[in-house]
């Protein structure tokens, strides 16, 4: 007898064949939108199944702080896989979801080992395999697993042609924290040209005082750290870099004197090599600030027993693990909480400044919220060991932009003038516009930083492209770096700031989320990405772009610069309209044409006070860039300029124009562009 609720864990239907699949009997998955607590208990009385389900509820809830009486309701998701021969690959998870008073949902996962002593009864259906994390990410188990994780990295990929080889004793940084391996003293040092093995530590400073090192406390410094001065997560941080038997440990508050700006502009160039060359970056990842620490309690629960016909069963229950790692835009997270609750459990994850922290490094060994991970530049790992396919499946690896970002540097090396030099630039070029959109989603405390926050980056691929880099942008892919474009509502955008962090047609002049064309949605685990570049004209001549940067770092700040930029440009003049879409209003930005009216897209909030204002009837002029193609449409892209105010003769970026139609629909010189003229504009 089948049971509404568990279904006898049970697919929806007995194995369908390949024919029956493409009658609609594909999926086997039992789905229960709403079920309250009450009906399970109710359920478990003749449902040994529903028992089992409640016991290992409850003791999640037990673990996890959650009362039964604060639960409104729940659902259920098991899946099955269609067909027999896809048991081994496809996804068999098995969830229950509790939606909670207080708004907040808990989410639970049941699943067996591939332990003797996990015995599964043939009378039920697939159930996931998974293995039990550490109960605690401090235990011993933890411990031996992180030591496992790096020394079969250094052993399987620390090869002169791997991804993950980092020189044996690299140059220290300017100044490490000696953690006291020998005499329990922490202190800072200046290492003055010495070599050795160091880790980093990669961290939220938050909105609560982390200890720094400022020129009135560097002396003490040197002298020593009381431990009672560190925060939670450099205290154990420090404990973490003795007990993997490291002297040295890389901490941006105290390694960088940080009310110099001179010492700071130094260092922060030096981020490329720091992170790239340490053994081990540790990252407080579920920590929101320095009180989180590393570490946190990973239980799960067992229930095991007989079942009515006395075969023996054993399952586990847990918080489900989110392995959704991938950096969630900050504009987005609204809408990122509705598909993924656990979108805040990874606060360090959205940190702009962590992006290149990640890249670089050639080891993150992450402290989660319910596991440790360990990514390096060829693999990543987690202690369940589901985190390469989001769940029990193997057949769809996630998307790792990481391991791309290696692949696509090694692309670059010994073998590089033997290569499809265009398609090596083209894919170069493309990921790097790819991290731009990752990158301005993540959230950033102060907007100078904009630059400097990716320059260690830039500096690495600069290294390998052999290009000028232009705030943001490279010389030898300008046609398509300038095509960056802000999808977002007036809501989610700013001001632009002054002083500007970098000139108008760069992506850092903004403070908001932007997007290019080619962005790579997904990327294979397994292989190199090899989507071909979509056809395109660029219309536009470039003829001159330089920028004046810091002098310390050419990578880092750079407020200043022009454009020289030959292409036809249409004359039009800005309108604003209020509309309102689902009963929310939001701003809209037009040009008037003599012929026609076109929405506009805004690079930022263009109604402020301010520098960056621009009031409707301001005269705008739409500079003809691109047609390209992106799946069934052609898009002709059109950067939106208005007369400087600030240099005689010169011109500001605000916006873009973008006209569609089906390929082949989009005539690039009729419309607007019938009576436009050819010109030479300078953009600042």
């Amino acid at each position: 007898m089948s049971c509404t609720i568990c279904n006898r864990f049970q697919g929806k239907y007995k194995f369908a064949s390949i024919a029956e699949s493409h009658e609609g009997r594909g999926n086997r998955n039992h789905i229960v939108p709403r079920f309250t607590w009450d009906e399970l208990q109710i359920s478990a009385k003749s449902c040994y199944c529903c028992s089992i389900l409640g016991s290992g509820c409850r003791g999640c809830f037990d673990l996890h702080g959650i009362k039964r009486s604060d639960i409104l309701h729940g659902s259920l998701h098991f899946s099955y896989p269609s067909h027999a021969e896809e048991a081994d690959e496809a996804d068999t998870n098995k969830n229950l979801t509790f939606f909670l008073a207080d708004g907040r949902w808990f989410e639970v996962e049941l699943f067996a080992t591939e332990d003797d002593d996990c015995p599964i009864p043939d009378s039920w259906d697939l159930i996931p395999i998974s293995s039990r994390t550490s109960p605690r990410t401090d235990s011993t188990t933890a411990l031996v697993t992180i030591k496992s994780w790096i020394s079969s990295c250094v052993v399987t990929h620390c090869t002169p042609i791997s991804l993950c080889d980092s020189p044996e004793l690299p140059y220290l940084p300017t100044r490490v924290v000696d953690v006291g391996l020998d005499d329990g003293v922490i202190k800072l040092i200046e290492t003055k040209g010495a070599m050795g093995k160091y880790v980093c530590l990669s961290h939220c400073w938050g909105l609560t005082h982390v200890i720094t090192t400022t020129t009135s406390t560097l002396e003490a410094r040197m002298k020593g750290i009381a431990w009672e001065d560190l925060s939670k997560t450099f205290q154990d941080a420090i404990a973490l870099t003795r007990t993997l038997g490291f002297r040295w440990i890389w901490v941006d508050s105290l390694c960088i004197i940080q009310d110099s700006a001179s010492d700071w502009s130094i260092e922060s160039a030096k981020m490329a090599s720091v992170y790239s060359n340490g053994h081990l970056t540790i990252a407080a990842t579920h920590s929101a600030n320095g009180h989180g620490g590393l570490y946190s309690r990973t239980e799960d629960v067992e229930v095991s027993g007989k079942t009515p016909d006395g075969e023996d069963y054993c399952l586990y229950f847990r918080e489900k693990i989110d392995h959704h790692i991938e950096m969630i835009p900050a504009e987005m997270k609204d809408v990122a909480l509705m598909v993924n609750p656990t979108a805040t459990y990874y606060p360090l994850l959205s940190r702009a400044w962590v992006y290149q922290e990640r890249m670089l490094s050639t080891r993150v060994l992450h402290f989660g919220r319910y596991e440790m991970f360990l990514e390096c530049r060829s693999s990543i790992q987690c202690e369940c060991g589901s985190i390469r396919f989001n769940g029990s499946g193997s057949a769809q690896p996630v998307a790792l932009i990481k391991i791309e970002y290696a692949d696509k540097l090694s692309d670059y090396g010994t073998d590089f003038e033997r290569q499809n030099h265009t398609e090596v630039h083209y894919q170069g070029a493309r990921l790097w516009r790819t991290m731009v959109c990752s990158y301005t989603a993540l959230l950033l405390t102060k907007s100078k930083d904009r630059l400097p926050a990716i320059s260690g980056l830039a500096r690495q691929m600069a290294a390998r492209r052999k290009s000028k880099y232009l705030a943001g942008l490279w010389e030898e892919t300008l046609s398509d770096d300038l095509l960056w474009v802000i999808y977002t509502t007036s809501k989610q955008k700013k001001p632009r700031p002054y002083p500007r962090n970098a000139p108008t047609w760069s992506w850092a002049s903004v403070e908001t989320y932007v997007s290019y064309w080619d962005e790579i949605l997904f990327t294979d685990v397994n292989t190199v990405y090899e989507e071909k570049r979509p056809p395109h004209t660029h219309y536009s001549t470039i003829e001159k772009c330089q920028v004046n940067g810091s002098a310390i770092d050419e990578f880092g700040l750079m407020d200043h610069g022009l454009l020289k930029i030959s292409g036809l440009v249409a004359e039009g003049v800005l309108e604003r309209d209020v509309e309102i879409h689902d009963d929310v209003e939001r701003i809209v930005h037009y040009i008037s044409f003599p012929s026609s009216r076109l929405a506009m897209k805004s690079d930022y909030l263009l109604d402020p006070d301010g520098p960056g204002q621009t009031s409707p009837t301001t005269p705008v002029f739409c500079l003809r860039m691109s047609l390209i193609q992106q799946g069934r449409s052609d898009f002709l892209v059109s950067l939106v300029l208005k007369r400087s105010l600030e240099v005689h003769g010169s011109f500001e970026r605000i916006g873009t124009l973008l006209i569609s139609g089906s390929i082949g629909s989009v005539d690039s010189r009729a419309g607007v562009f019938q009576t436009a003229e050819s010109r030479t504009v300078v953009i600042i």
